[in-house]
């Protein structure tokens, strides 16, 4: 979905202060934008979890149990090298499923760090995990005291730390990316079905699939609403004008949710909605699936064992 070419057009003749250059952050156009590409990633996710990849074949309920238990594993971990060396097998499981590898990693790694990063940065130094130094920072001659805290005479970051930092991204990183794979790889109706396998309670179904659904009737609305007043203007409205607009957006978009709400419950209703998700799918599991589930299990045993032995 993209929007027309003369939206995005800037007249001369239109333009209030005669000028013709284009304005620069005009908001509606942005907005626009923004909505259109949150549909655009939405129901490109959908056409990947549909494709013919081997994750993609597999039960959620296989998909589900196997996120699980290597979250755990993960966490069980101390051995970045295991670690590493699972991921990349994690790189190569989406290669094969047909997964875009770049958005696969730019979703985790762009981000883990930075946020990891910040809570874990004070655990490098001396001052807050005693060990090693590795590099000095400073040198300050003496210790210093504030009443029963006791501090270095120098600030170094300390070996320790920076294995632990780096142990904590890792982890972190890794256990994201099950979890990305997952549902690239998983319809979401799916998704929904395979936790009230787990006896997940029907509430918490109901309302993130309410929730997920309903994202999408409120984005169409909203942008039914940018392009009726970009339509109007020409993308030439004064500031103050624009933010009219938002706040009255704001209260016009809230209203029209609630009514909307009950117009689409009684139509899911009219159509045998009951609350429980209902495909047409099959729901045992097959040989293959299961010996898959035992080399899941056997793969995480190795790890542990392997993690036991190089850690001594």
């Amino acid at each position: 979905m993209e929007l027309p070419g003369w939206l995005n057009e800037t007249s001369p003749a239109l333009c209030r202060c005669g000028c013709s250059g284009r304005q620069k952050g005009h908001f509606i156009e942005k907005t626009l934008r923004d909505i259109v590409r949150i549909i655009h990633e939405a129901v490109f996710a959908e056409e990947i979890a549909m494709r013919q990849g081997f994750l993609q074949r597999l039960d959620p309920r296989v998909k589900v149990i196997t996120l699980m238990y290597f979250l755990v594993i993960v966490n069980l971990c101390s051995q970045l090298s295991l670690l590493w060396g699972f991921y990349f097998v994690l790189l190569a499981a989406a290669l094969f499923s047909h997964l875009p590898l770049r958005q696969v990693v730019a979703r985790v790694w762009l981000v883990i760090p930075l946020f990891t990063g910040i809570m874990v940065l004070p655990s490098l130094f001396n001052w807050v995990r005693p060990g090693d130094p590795l590099w000095v920072i400073a040198d300050f001659q003496h210790p210093f005291h504030f009443g029963f805290l006791s501090l270095p005479s120098t600030l170094a970051l300390t070996k320790q730390g920076l294995r632990g930092g780096i142990m904590l991204v890792s982890r972190v990183g890794i256990s994201v990316s099950l979890a990305v794979v997952l549902t690239l790889s998983t319809r979401w109706m799916d998704f929904l079905r395979a936790l009230r396998s787990f006896f997940v309670p029907r509430i918490f179904i109901v309302t993130l699939e309410m929730t997920y659904r309903y994202i999408f009737v409120l984005v169409t609305a909203m942008e039914e609403m940018f392009l009726a007043r970009k339509a109007r203007d020409a993308g030439q409205s004064a500031p103050k004008e624009q933010r009219r607009f938002v706040g009255s957006a704001v209260g016009g978009l809230f209203g029209k949710s609630l009514q909307m709400s009950e117009e689409v419950y009684w139509a899911m209703t009219a159509r045998g909605y009951s609350g429980e998700i209902r495909l047409l799918q099959r729901s045992r599991l097959s040989w293959q699936e299961v010996i898959i589930l035992l080399l899941v299990v056997l793969a995480g045993l190795i790890i542990i064992v392997a993690n036991k032995v190089l850690g001594g």
